[in-house]
């Protein structure tokens, strides 16, 4: 069995499973209504203004497939500084690392509850091959 490193769990779909069905390719990534009202729900009882605070994705290196997502609540003007890409829907904002944009454009961010845990997904497109955990992928 393979050392996934100290990967945060968070659901990396396969290539068979869809959250979403889109006709067009996407430019940047997409939100879903559901991620949109978790992101404002945790920013909100964080005590943080949704005008100054996003979901921050970036891509690290790390796990048995080579790469892994780290998600967290973050200020956003040092990113915007930084040169990160910010992306909104219904006053919730997301912003992906510059250097992790390449990794996740075309992807879909969505918030998913089941029995076995809750927490967002990110549907990418553009992700090759997943370790036997779920926790890291390869593109």
């Amino acid at each position: 069995m393979s050392d996934c490193g100290d990967v945060k769990k968070v659901f990396v779909k396969s290539a068979t499973e869809t959250a979403v069905v889109v006709d067009t390719p996407i430019k940047g990534i997409l939100i879903s209504d559901k991620a949109a009202e978790k992101i404002k729900l945790f920013l909100t009882n964080e005590g943080k203004a949704l005008a100054d605070f996003a979901l921050k994705v970036a891509v690290k290196k790390d796990g048995c497939s080579g790469l892994s997502y780290d998600m967290s609540l973050d200020e956003i003007a040092p990113c915007i500084a930084n040169g990160d890409k910010v992306f909104e829907l219904n006053g919730a904002q997301v912003v992906i690392e510059k250097t992790s944009y390449f990794y996740v454009t075309g992807s879909i961010l969505d918030y998913t509850e089941a029995l076995t845990g809750s927490g967002f997904t990110l549907n990418n497109p553009n992700i090759k091959k997943t370790c036997s955990c779920g926790s890291s992928f390869g593109v």
